[in-house]
């Protein structure tokens, strides 16, 4: 959630292209910041159970979880706008 408004006056924006969508996809940028939201509480639950819990396969199953986690925070970040700063 951005604590700044989307048009102020105050910031000085540069012509950003629009968002080009493929005819078919369903993912939009909120669609899918929400999914890398989702997938990085489901990897780090994974890594917390295998790191807690003691069974066969926990190793790996931390390990591949821990390298999704990456993942997911690189999507995020990657589809995250990062706010404007006011021109004074």
């Amino acid at each position: 959630m951005n604590a700044l408004p989307e048009k102020n006056d105050l910031i000085k924006s540069k012509d950003q292209k629009p968002f080009r969508q493929c005819k078919d996809c369903p993912l939009t940028p909120s669609r899918t910041k929400t999914a890398a939201k989702v997938g990085m509480v489901a990897t780090l639950g994974a890594s917390v159970a295998s790191g807690v819990l003691k069974f066969k396969g926990a190793k790996p199953l931390h390990l591949w979880a821990s390298f999704a986690f990456v993942g997911f925070t690189a999507l995020h970040w990657a589809v995250s706008k990062r706010p404007q700063r006011i021109a004074r």
